[in-house]
């Protein structure tokens, strides 16, 4: 019996007896077909593996409405601050209403996550694309009537806990749907559609609001919403895990008090709060101080030219890295490796402030991100199990949304001193966490090992 057999064997054996239900296990080959010894799927000679085609398939489900969750959450940034000021509301309350959904995801995580695994990832998954219908709704209202705060407030503190439903369930199906042949491939793809959702509605909501208003740009937002939701009905598989008893919160909790899932939730608070929170802040400012340009561009289209670029290796990388992660079932050592790409991707940003310099840098941090996002995700699917991966998802998408909010408070607060301050600091930050990375690399050795045991 050959290494990678044993190596199938043993990650299935260690998975619930039955993750889909019947009704949707026919139609995407994930019930009898997953069921399958995992050395029939090893063994499959044809690049075009089935049970990886339509484990592709479910992340491609899934990832539309990941990215508009997202994109409902951006489009709001470059409209309700002026609709707000025409309105007369003070600059303290429109920061209050922008920063009102993050806050409100904060705390809807974990309980999110729960809600996934008692009812399963296709019904959360569905009922936060639901949620995101009723927040354009408000937002149209906001724009419409002559009191936008009330509107405007109400959207964003429901967009929260919808946001929260769409990428919690998102990402705990993406696990699911790869089980651990090709988790890191859906997760790539998840990750990656959860990356680019909110950049992509800051662009096209700063567009359409020139082309065709404002109200006029909630109103496609939500048109694209629904056909999201109606498409999610029809095509997003349902993979919840069957457990007899679906663990209480706490309990479940409890359970991540271990050093390999700590471990995994502070390294995404780590990458987010310095290549999503603090660069992304501050990127603006330090163009604008070193009086850069890219072809003639000002100091907006250039940091968002810029900004672009770390996107857009980030999400293209992720993919490509979780697949890689699975052909060589090396997720932890990825996740290292884009660590320490971000390293001096950070210092590279904070000492050479040129154009070159900051699209060498920035690449480094995309590519980093993009190594780092779907290793994580699939190691945390590895060391939980079906029934709480929900939870699981919860509080890594917590630590993520923590990092986010963080960074951009500390980035402001350092620049303040100098231009180099919060890169390198953030840098140092990002290099005291490589033993947090080192750690899962050693026990995920530690349990292939085992497997060929």
């Amino acid at each position: 019996m050959t290494t990678a057999v044993r190596m199938g064997r043993e990650a299935y054996s260690r998975r619930a007896p039955r993750t889909t239900p019947r009704r949707w296990g026919a139609r995407w080959g994930l019930g009898a077909a997953s069921r399958v010894s995992s050395a029939a799927v090893l063994n499959r000679k044809s690049e075009a593996d089935p049970d990886r085609a339509l484990a592709s398939r479910a992340a491609l489900a899934i990832a539309p409405g990941v990215l508009l969750a997202g994109f409902a959450g951006g489009i709001a940034f470059p409209i309700l601050p002026l609709v707000g000021q025409r309105a007369g509301l003070s600059l303290a309350f429109i920061g209050a209403i922008l920063a009102a959904n993050r806050a409100a995801r904060v705390v809807a995580n974990p309980f999110i996550g729960a809600l996934t695994d008692r009812v399963g990832g296709r019904r959360t998954l569905i009922m936060g694309l639901m949620i995101q219908i009723a927040v354009m709704a408000l937002y149209v209202l906001g724009v419409t009537t002559a009191h936008p705060g009330p509107f405007f407030l109400a959207g964003r503190l429901l967009h929260g806990p919808g946001s929260a439903c769409v990428f919690v369930a998102g990402q705990a199906l993406a696990l699911q749907a790869g089980g651990p042949l090709h988790g890191g491939r859906t997760a790539g793809t998840v990750r990656a559609a959860l990356a680019i959702g909110v950049p992509f509605g800051i662009v096209a909501g700063g567009l359409l609001s020139e082309w065709i208003g404002d109200r006029g740009t909630f109103e496609v937002a939500l048109v694209a919403l629904t056909i999201a939701t109606a498409a999610a009905f029809l095509s997003v598989p349902d993979l919840k895990a069957r457990a007899r008893r679906a663990p209480p919160l706490l309990e479940t909790l409890q359970g991540f008090a271990n050093r390999s899932l700590a471990a995994i939730g502070a390294l995404n608070f780590v990458a987010t709060f310095s290549a999503s929170g603090m660069v992304l802040t501050t990127l603006v400012l330090l163009v604008h101080d070193h009086h850069l340009s890219l072809l003639h561009m000002g100091d907006r289209g250039t940091s968002g030219a810029l900004m672009g670029w770390l996107l857009v290796t980030e999400s293209v990388t992720m993919p490509v890295f979780g697949s890689l992660g699975d052909r060589h079932h090396a997720h932890a050592r990825f996740a290292l490796a884009g660590l320490l790409a971000i390293v001096p991707g950070l210092v590279a940003v904070g000492l050479w402030p040129t154009p070159v310099g900051l699209a060498v840098g920035l690449g480094l941090i995309g590519v980093g991100a993009g190594a780092l996002g779907p290793s994580l995700l699939a190691l945390l699917g590895a060391f939980v199990g079906d029934d709480s991966r929900g939870v699981a998802v919860g509080m890594l998408q917590l630590c993520g949304d923590l990092g986010g909010t963080l960074g951009p408070l500390v980035g402001t607060a350092l620049l303040a001193s100098s231009l180099t301050t919060p890169y390198l600091v953030s840098a140092g930050l990002v290099l005291l966490a490589a033993p947090l990375a080192v750690h899962l690399a050693s026990r995920e050795a530690r349990r292939l090992t085992a497997a060929e045991s």
